[in-house]
């Protein structure tokens, strides 16, 4: 037993916060860039959505990962370019698309 050297082959295997890390770095993505009519399109649903007062359901960009939220529209600030849906404050320059329910 001296001078023996204590073999660990299960210290080489990934842990359960790696495998964490790497399901998460794999739904991480990069923004999406719209078109001008895209964004046009995009104008135009939020006008009618609060004309009409209809909910909506938004695809949106936060921190490189694409997030879904569904609501009515609260306020629009134009002057810092937001709407709020469910005191959530969605930029934009960040939406993807807006479906009207």
């Amino acid at each position: 037993m001296r001078g023996m050297i204590k073999w660990k082959p299960f210290s080489t295997l990934l842990t359960n916060n790696d495998i964490k890390e790497i399901a998460k770095s794999k739904l991480l993505t990069e923004k999406p860039n719209l078109m001008e009519d895209k964004i046009n399109e995009l104008n135009d649903i939020i006008k009618t959505s609060i004309h009409n007062n209809l909910e909506i359901e938004v695809k949106y960009w936060s921190i490189n990962t694409l997030k879904l939220t569904i609501g009515k529209i609260e306020k629009i600030n134009k002057i810092e370019k937001y709407i709020l849906i469910n005191r959530i404050r969605i930029y934009f320059k960040n939406i993807i698309n807006i479906n009207i329910l």
